[in-house]
């Protein structure tokens, strides 16, 4: 049994300053029904019975969830546990009156992850209004509700509550988004699970998974015996294979259950970048498992075929640098044949029309110069990854100067930004000139709202002080912002102010302020961990 020590007696217990701690932790019988009094209770009056069952109650809580679970009250949400376990005295805790501590922490965060909930639910239900999603500007008559997450009209002001959730959860707004269609789900749809949940029986991550698993199943009646299986199952089994278990409990009762599972994944599908610390980076390709199966066994046969024809890259080298040279655009050269002659015919790959395969480098005039001069310095930042060292900035430019002035194979795909020499422009000109547009969204690289990811190459180009309040086009005054963060800017009720230092604040409809940092000048921000949507 896990061991609690608090050195005060029963009646005494307190927190700092006097405050009161609950029951005091006191010796608990050995096993439930220890003997204090015989089975008819003879000789003892109610009081004391009661002290009984309650001791009894606590040897039983003691023993599934250790000594801390004797003070997880369901009537108080929680409140109890708390309370010991932020006043316990942890000084000559064993190992498994830790673990003790570990576990009743983990129930404290299942109560929390309910009431988030629950939190979410209501702010959605509160912000109640028509989808601002249907294709048209403003609200019509017969727009539908909108659904969880998505924008909305609020009395005539634009809301996005994924936004602004996504702001206070500090997330992305994608990752929001999914979030917040899983908690009104769960507290909507899945009142056992929620429930389970609130008692610590479950953790976050599991109840999710059983809304998630369980939501493709339309018959209401056979979504409730899957979760009612399903708990029953959970309270029995380590919740690590709680996934595989929800996807047969579905299954049963639906054949065509997977099929919707697999329809939402590839609606879901996507291509990632996540950096490394080394100068490299894992790009993530999520696709149907028999095309990503198909692409790796073509992978593997190419580097095959290379190997036998004595490369002595190893097969995982060769797999990466075949699909590298496989994604990036390229011009396909054919040898076909000619009368009288071989001739090269050059024909476009159609795969890569529109595609722009250039990474742009941010760097300082300041860098460049000590590159040429032979000084030591840092080397910029790379686009989608961020701070790159000085030896990378030597080998690729010296590759596009190579390609550019010695007309090599394929064309540079190395563009090069002096982020600390912005152009003069025509700041008297509403339209911003094109050097102008182009330093812009350089300098920004993406959406400019607070913890947008957006490419500002698709943003627009927005006045912070607006052009007729007297706000001058010039990149001091531009930022670039999404076309659904521009609109929010402008029809959603958010202030947007700067600093001196070029901070932008943005002020919600609620009052709350956020801050985008200032553009960056120098090269040396880091990247931003979650890619592109």
């Amino acid at each position: 049994m896990s061991e609690c020590p608090v050195e005060q007696p029963a009646d005494e217990a307190s927190g700092p300053s006097g405050a009161p701690v609950g029951r005091a932790l006191s010796a608990v019988p050995s096993a439930p029904g220890a003997a204090i009094a015989d089975e008819a209770g003879r000789g003892w009056d109610a009081p004391f019975l009661a002290l009984v069952d309650r001791v009894r109650a606590d040897a039983r809580l003691a023993a599934r969830h250790g000594l801390l679970g004797r003070y997880d009250d369901p009537d108080d949400r929680g409140a109890g546990l708390f309370e010991a376990v932020a006043f316990q005295d942890t000084s000559e805790l064993s190992d498994s009156g830790w673990l003790d501590r570990h576990e009743a922490i983990c129930r404290l965060e299942a109560r929390l992850a309910a009431m988030k909930a629950e939190a979410t639910a209501g702010y959605e239900t509160s912000l109640h209004g028509v989808s601002a999603d249907l294709g048209h500007r403003h609200p019509a008559p017969g727009d539908r509700v909108a659904e969880p997450g998505e924008r909305r009209w609020v009395a005539g002001d634009l809301r996005s509550t994924a936004d602004e959730l996504a702001l206070v959860w500090q997330m992305h707004k994608g990752a929001a988004m999914a979030r917040i269609h899983t908690s009104c789900e769960l507290v909507h749809n899945f009142p056992a699970t929620l429930r389970a949940l609130e008692e610590g029986q479950l953790t976050e991550r599991a109840a999710f998974t059983i809304v998630r698993e369980l939501s493709v199943l339309d018959d209401p009646d056979a979504l409730r015996a899957a979760e009612t299986a399903l708990l029953g199952w959970a309270g029995k089994h380590p919740l690590q294979k709680l996934k595989q278990e929800a996807q047969r409990e579905a299954a049963r009762r639906s054949p065509d259950a997977r099929s919707k599972a697999h329809a939402r994944a590839m609606d879901e599908r996507s291509v990632r970048i996540f950096p490394n610390s080394d100068g490299t980076a894992e790009l993530v390709h999520t696709h149907d498992a028999l095309d990503a199966g198909a692409v790796m066994n073509s992978l593997t046969r190419a580097a095959a075929y290379q190997r036998r024809q004595g490369d002595s890259r190893s097969m995982d080298q060769l797999r990466a640098d075949i699909a590298l040279q496989r994604l990036l655009p390229r011009t396909d050269t054919r040898r076909g044949r000619e009368p009288g002659e071989d001739a090269v015919v050059e024909v476009p790959d159609d795969s890569t029309a529109g595609a722009d395969a250039t990474v742009v480098i941010h760097a300082t005039g300041a860098e460049v110069r000590a590159l040429i001069d032979g000084e030591n310095s840092t080397g910029g930042t790379a686009e989608h990854y961020g701070p790159i060292p000085q030896e990378s900035l030597r080998k690729h430019l010296t590759r596009a100067l190579a390609r550019s002035l010695l007309g090599g194979a394929g064309r540079s795909r190395i563009g090069l930004r002096l982020s600390d020499e912005p152009p003069a422009g025509k700041p008297d000109r509403y339209t911003p000139d094109a050097a102008t547009d182009r330093f812009v969204r350089l300098r920004d690289r993406t959406c400019q709202f607070p913890g947008c990811n957006q490419p500002a190459e698709f943003a627009d180009v927005d006045h912070r002080v607006a052009f007729a309040e007297g706000g001058r086009t010039t990149t001091d005054n531009l930022h670039c912002l999404c076309r659904h963060h521009h609109r929010l800017k402008h029809e959603g009720g958010w202030v947007v102010t700067s600093d001196p230092d070029g901070t932008t604040i943005w002020v919600s409809p609620t009052g709350r302020r956020y801050r985008t940092p200032a553009p960056d000048r120098g090269g040396s921000d880091p990247p931003d961990p979650d890619p592109p949507r």
